[in-house]
């Protein structure tokens, strides 16, 4: 998704250290499967629900589901929003 004029320049979601909306931008559009899933954990973990929509798309979230980095809890729970058949095991 293409940067927008109400976005921060610093997005708030990443605790741990500090990221760009321009770094944020790039890995998303970028190829790096492991760096996507890590800044998308992040936002489903720390941002509010409207911010996450303005940076992926549900079917993007979907498809990097399996690798995303969520506690079990929180898991289950975006998987019951997203509509995701979760693994039982």
């Amino acid at each position: 998704m293409s940067a927008s004029k109400d976005r921060p320049t610093s997005p708030y979601f990443f605790p741990d250290r500090e990221v760009s909306a321009v770094e944020l931008d790039a890995i998303l559009a970028g190829s790096d499967r492991e760096r996507k899933c890590w800044a998308i954990s992040h936002m489903l973990r720390y941002a509010q629900w409207d911010d996450i929509w303005g940076y992926v798309s549900r079917d993007e979230v979907r498809e990097l589901f399996p690798d995303l980095d969520l506690p079990d809890n929180l898991r289950q729970a975006w998987a019951r929003m997203l509509k995701i058949e979760a693994p039982v095991g």
